[in-house]
Protein backbone atom coordinates (compact mmCIF):
# COMPACT_ATOMS: atom_id res chain seq x y z
CA UNK A 1 0.00 0.00 0.00
CA UNK A 2 1.25 3.37 -0.96
CA UNK A 3 1.54 5.85 1.61
CA UNK A 4 -0.37 8.57 1.09
CA UNK A 5 1.51 12.04 1.63
CA UNK A 6 0.63 14.53 4.29
CA UNK A 7 0.91 18.58 4.00
CA UNK A 8 2.19 20.25 6.60
CA UNK A 9 -1.79 21.20 7.57
CA UNK A 10 -2.59 17.48 9.17
CA UNK A 11 -5.39 18.86 10.35
CA UNK A 12 -8.19 21.53 9.78
CA UNK A 13 -7.33 24.99 11.00
CA UNK A 14 -9.88 27.61 10.78
CA UNK A 15 -7.06 30.43 11.03
CA UNK A 16 -5.34 29.20 8.03
CA UNK A 17 -6.20 32.47 4.98
CA UNK A 18 -6.12 29.98 1.98
CA UNK A 19 -7.69 26.25 3.10
CA UNK A 20 -8.62 25.70 -0.17
CA UNK A 21 -5.89 26.76 -2.28
CA UNK A 22 -3.16 24.06 -2.94
CA UNK A 23 -2.86 24.92 -6.46
CA UNK A 24 -0.11 22.54 -8.02
CA UNK A 25 -0.88 21.19 -11.53
CA UNK A 26 -0.54 17.29 -12.20
CA UNK A 27 2.46 17.87 -14.03
CA UNK A 28 2.54 16.01 -16.87
CA UNK A 29 2.75 17.85 -20.51
CA UNK A 30 0.30 16.71 -23.21
CA UNK A 31 1.25 16.35 -26.19
CA UNK A 32 -0.31 19.88 -27.86
CA UNK A 33 0.39 22.02 -31.14
CA UNK A 34 1.81 24.63 -30.00
CA UNK A 35 -1.59 27.02 -30.61
CA UNK A 36 -3.29 24.62 -27.83
CA UNK A 37 -0.57 25.03 -25.24
CA UNK A 38 -0.48 28.52 -25.88
CA UNK A 39 -4.53 28.64 -25.32
CA UNK A 40 -4.17 26.19 -22.62
CA UNK A 41 -1.59 28.47 -20.71
CA UNK A 42 -3.19 31.99 -21.39
CA UNK A 43 -6.69 30.26 -19.90
CA UNK A 44 -4.33 28.87 -16.82
CA UNK A 45 -2.79 32.08 -16.37
CA UNK A 46 -6.45 33.75 -15.86
CA UNK A 47 -7.45 31.28 -13.65
CA UNK A 48 -4.76 31.40 -11.49
CA UNK A 49 -4.57 35.12 -11.31
CA UNK A 50 -8.10 35.28 -10.01
CA UNK A 51 -7.56 32.83 -7.40
CA UNK A 52 -4.75 34.72 -6.03
CA UNK A 53 -7.09 37.46 -5.26
CA UNK A 54 -6.86 35.70 -1.32
CA UNK A 55 -9.02 38.56 0.67
CA UNK A 56 -11.37 39.26 -2.39
CA UNK A 57 -14.53 37.75 -1.40
CA UNK A 58 -15.53 37.12 -5.05
CA UNK A 59 -12.31 35.28 -6.48
CA UNK A 60 -13.68 31.87 -6.08
CA UNK A 61 -16.59 33.19 -8.40
CA UNK A 62 -14.28 34.71 -10.49
CA UNK A 63 -12.20 31.10 -10.82
CA UNK A 64 -15.55 29.53 -11.63
CA UNK A 65 -16.67 31.82 -13.81
CA UNK A 66 -13.27 32.06 -16.09
CA UNK A 67 -13.25 27.88 -16.00
CA UNK A 68 -16.94 27.84 -17.57
CA UNK A 69 -17.06 30.46 -19.88
CA UNK A 70 -13.35 29.22 -21.37
CA UNK A 71 -13.48 25.48 -20.99
CA UNK A 72 -15.05 24.02 -24.35
CA UNK A 73 -11.33 26.26 -25.75
CA UNK A 74 -8.69 23.85 -23.41
CA UNK A 75 -7.74 20.88 -24.73
CA UNK A 76 -9.00 17.62 -23.18
CA UNK A 77 -6.41 17.16 -20.64
CA UNK A 78 -5.80 20.49 -19.21
CA UNK A 79 -9.45 20.76 -19.14
CA UNK A 80 -9.42 17.88 -17.04
CA UNK A 81 -6.25 19.43 -14.79
CA UNK A 82 -7.89 22.90 -14.49
CA UNK A 83 -11.45 21.47 -13.80
CA UNK A 84 -9.41 19.76 -10.53
CA UNK A 85 -7.71 23.38 -9.88
CA UNK A 86 -10.82 25.02 -10.37
CA UNK A 87 -12.65 22.67 -7.47
CA UNK A 88 -10.00 23.28 -5.03
CA UNK A 89 -10.36 27.05 -5.53
CA UNK A 90 -13.93 27.26 -5.40
CA UNK A 91 -15.39 23.78 -4.63
CA UNK A 92 -18.22 24.08 -2.06
CA UNK A 93 -21.63 22.78 -1.43
CA UNK A 94 -22.75 25.55 -2.99
CA UNK A 95 -21.30 24.92 -6.15
CA UNK A 96 -21.57 21.14 -6.05
CA UNK A 97 -24.16 20.64 -8.40
CA UNK A 98 -22.36 22.78 -11.22
CA UNK A 99 -19.13 20.58 -9.99
CA UNK A 100 -20.86 17.24 -10.34
CA UNK A 101 -22.17 17.94 -14.24
CA UNK A 102 -18.91 18.92 -15.29
CA UNK A 103 -17.36 15.97 -13.61
CA UNK A 104 -20.02 13.61 -15.52
CA UNK A 105 -18.09 15.08 -18.69
CA UNK A 106 -17.19 12.21 -21.80
CA UNK A 107 -15.16 14.29 -22.73
CA UNK A 108 -11.48 12.21 -23.10
CA UNK A 109 -8.59 12.21 -20.74
CA UNK A 110 -10.66 12.27 -17.31
CA UNK A 111 -7.73 10.84 -15.85
CA UNK A 112 -6.16 14.02 -15.66
CA UNK A 113 -7.77 15.21 -12.64
CA UNK A 114 -6.39 13.34 -10.14
CA UNK A 115 -2.54 13.33 -10.45
CA UNK A 116 -0.69 10.42 -10.99
CA UNK A 117 0.51 9.63 -7.28
CA UNK A 118 -3.21 10.47 -5.75
CA UNK A 119 -4.39 7.66 -9.02
CA UNK A 120 -2.08 5.23 -7.51
CA UNK A 121 -2.60 6.07 -3.93
CA UNK A 122 -6.42 5.63 -4.78
CA UNK A 123 -5.89 2.60 -6.64
CA UNK A 124 -4.00 1.18 -3.58
CA UNK A 125 -6.47 1.83 -1.06
CA UNK A 126 -8.42 -1.48 0.17
CA UNK A 127 -12.32 -1.33 -0.13
CA UNK A 128 -15.00 -0.56 1.46
CA UNK A 129 -13.41 2.57 2.96
CA UNK A 130 -15.21 4.63 5.40
CA UNK A 131 -15.31 8.16 4.23
CA UNK A 132 -16.87 11.42 6.30
CA UNK A 133 -18.22 14.66 5.88
CA UNK A 134 -19.46 17.75 7.68
CA UNK A 135 -22.10 19.56 6.48
CA UNK A 136 -24.91 21.67 7.95
CA UNK A 137 -27.52 20.40 9.64
CA UNK A 138 -29.04 23.36 9.96
CA UNK A 139 -29.47 23.92 6.00
CA UNK A 140 -29.87 20.19 5.55
CA UNK A 141 -31.92 18.85 8.51
CA UNK A 142 -33.33 15.98 6.53
CA UNK A 143 -29.71 14.80 5.86
CA UNK A 144 -30.40 15.98 2.07
CA UNK A 145 -26.69 17.76 1.98
CA UNK A 146 -26.08 17.47 -1.86
CA UNK A 147 -22.04 17.75 -1.16
CA UNK A 148 -19.78 16.02 -2.84
CA UNK A 149 -16.67 16.15 -1.08
CA UNK A 150 -15.90 13.79 0.92
CA UNK A 151 -12.50 12.85 3.17
CA UNK A 152 -10.58 9.50 4.64
CA UNK A 153 -9.45 11.68 7.46
CA UNK A 154 -11.80 11.88 10.85
CA UNK A 155 -9.42 13.76 12.77
CA UNK A 156 -9.55 16.34 9.96
CA UNK A 157 -13.28 16.10 9.25
CA UNK A 158 -13.89 16.99 13.02
CA UNK A 159 -11.46 19.86 13.36
CA UNK A 160 -13.77 21.50 10.51
CA UNK A 161 -16.74 20.66 11.89
CA UNK A 162 -16.10 22.29 15.63
CA UNK A 163 -14.77 25.12 13.68
CA UNK A 164 -17.60 25.55 11.13
CA UNK A 165 -20.50 23.91 13.16
CA UNK A 166 -21.42 20.95 11.36
CA UNK A 167 -22.35 17.60 11.82
CA UNK A 168 -20.55 14.87 10.31
CA UNK A 169 -21.55 11.68 8.65
CA UNK A 170 -19.90 8.78 7.45
CA UNK A 171 -20.28 5.79 4.74
CA UNK A 172 -18.95 3.24 3.34
CA UNK A 173 -17.88 3.36 -0.19
CA UNK A 174 -16.73 1.35 -2.81
CA UNK A 175 -14.42 2.05 -5.79
CA UNK A 176 -16.73 2.21 -8.24
CA UNK A 177 -18.71 4.96 -6.34
CA UNK A 178 -15.72 7.30 -6.22
CA UNK A 179 -14.95 10.31 -9.09
CA UNK A 180 -11.75 10.96 -7.79
CA UNK A 181 -9.27 11.35 -4.98
CA UNK A 182 -7.37 14.63 -4.18
CA UNK A 183 -4.55 14.98 -1.81
CA UNK A 184 -4.12 18.50 -2.36
CA UNK A 185 -5.59 20.23 0.45
CA UNK A 186 -4.36 17.71 2.80
CA UNK A 187 -7.79 16.55 3.91
CA UNK A 188 -7.51 12.98 1.93
CA UNK A 189 -10.46 13.98 -0.05
CA UNK A 190 -13.07 11.54 -1.51
CA UNK A 191 -15.19 13.35 -4.52
CA UNK A 192 -18.33 10.99 -4.55
CA UNK A 193 -20.84 12.42 -7.34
Amino acid sequence: MIEIPKYSVPTYDPNSIYENRRTDFTRRIPALKPKQQARDSKIAAQIIRASEGGTDANAEEKVLDIFMRKAHLLSNPRYWELMRTVWVAAGTTETAEVFRRMMRSTRPCRSWFMTPEDAEALESMEFPLTVYRAYDANLYPDDTDPGISWTLDKEWCEGYAEAKGRVIKSRKVERKEIFAYVSRRGEEEIIIL
